[in-house]
């Protein structure tokens, strides 16, 4: 007899830390990072997983010559990069944000735990923390030391535009932002053009997102597309597919999408990012030398 499949195992809730790893490197400070901060314009459309993924693939790109990736989670309250990799909070990480002006490469890094001996994260706090404990020039610092170490920085952003922001956006050289085929995306997207043309920021550094974006064969969702994008006068230059129940299995067991659904179609399109970005940089390193 065909037997009903296994229930799937309910995410296990523990605070109890995981042998996990402060990274081996020393810091030297020889490296100058591409920062790619990503940033969600309505909750729930996915930012937090986009950014763990997309750090992940670009960790994993390669078996000889793999970048050296840091994934920083700046959402000091709700921030989930510690549960979708499934790493303890470090009491360090409060240490650091709370005295930034005496932290060097080295307190960084301390601060920072490895996952799967790759990908190196800063988690959130493990206690909720108010967006204003730190200031611009904390997260300049922040940012400028993990730029010095690392070849990627990709930056979990909290939705609320705080006072900092301006400094990520500054820093960045692709601000994603994250929407979804909907009203209150579309609102959002009008309201932050708005607020960074206000104040004479640089909003063409946004990188739009569609994320569960419609099947290329569901035509009027894709026209639906195409007018939502001339409508806010921008352009959508990703569009990442739903990914399904999966992807919520894949973050409540603490595991990107390609060690746990490796063929999941939203896995594939972050790699097909990822690979870009490499390239990309690649080349423009090229160009230097």
């Amino acid at each position: 007899p065909i037997s009903a499949p296994a229930p799937t195992p309910a995410p296990v809730v523990s605070d109890e830390p995981h042998a996990e790893k402060a990274p081996a490197f020393k810091a030297k400070g020889d490296r100058d990072a591409v920062v790619l901060p990503v940033h969600g314009l309505a909750g729930g459309c996915g930012a937090s997983t986009f950014a763990a993924n997309l750090a992940w693939e670009l960790a994993t790109l390669s078996k000889t010559d793999a970048p050296r990736v840091c994934l920083i989670d700046l959402d000091f309250q709700y921030g989930s990069a510690a549960t979708y990799l499934d790493l303890p909070r470090k009491e360090a990480v409060f240490d650091l944000l709370t005295d930034t002006a005496h932290a060097d490469s080295d307190t960084l890094l301390a601060a920072m735990l490895t996952f799967n001996d790759k990908l190196h994260v800063l988690t959130a706090p493990s206690d909720m923390l108010p967006l204003d404990i730190v200031s611009p020039e904390d997260i300049a610092r922040i940012i400028d030391m993990a730029r010095a170490n690392f070849d990627f920085v990709v930056i979990d952003m909290p939705r609320t535009i705080v006072a900092w922001t301006e400094t990520v956006l500054s820093r960045a050289h692709v601000y994603f932002a994250l929407m979804e085929l909907d009203l209150r995306s579309a609102q959002n997207v009008l309201r932050l053009v708005r607020a960074l043309k206000a104040e004479g920021l640089p909003h063409e550094k946004l990188r739009y997102v569609l994320n569960r974006a419609p099947k290329f064969t569901d035509l009027s969702a894709k026209s639906r597309v195409k007018r939502m994008a001339e409508s806010l006068d921008i352009t959508i230059e990703v569009q990442l597919p739903d990914g399904g129940s999966q992807v919520t299995q894949a973050n409540d067991h603490g595991l990107p999408l390609s060690e746990n659904a490796g063929k999941n179609p939203l896995r594939k399109e972050i790699q097909k990012l990822a690979k870009s970005l490499f390239d990309l940089n690649k080349a423009v390193e090229t160009g230097r030398g």
